[in-house]
């Protein structure tokens, strides 16, 4: 329930402007990193999912932006991880 009403909260900050998005995935990616870093395995399927909806949501992404391939980097290296979580990247990507 926690979880749900988190993504809806950052789904209402960040649905007030298309550039919010943006800097969501954002923070996202750097959490991902850290949570990797950490092996913090308790984080990875909400930051997975947060990631995928707000992905989903986003109104568009520049041409100049490199959030997708920066998320191709830091989700690839989870692949390594024991299952199920290196399952939830393999879906992600």
């Amino acid at each position: 329930a926690g979880l749900c009403l988190n993504c809806w909260s950052l789904q209402e900050l960040v649905s007030r402007d298309a550039s919010n998005y943006l800097i969501l995935v954002e923070k996202i990616l750097s959490k991902a990193k850290e949570v990797q870093e950490k092996s913090d395995y308790a984080l990875v399927t909400p930051l997975a999912l947060l990631f995928y909806s707000a992905v989903l949501s986003a109104p568009h992404f520049p041409p100049d932006s490199d959030l997708l391939l920066k998320a191709a980097s830091i989700y690839h290296s989870f692949l390594t991880w024991p299952v199920p979580y290196c399952d939830i990247f393999r879906e992600l990507l």
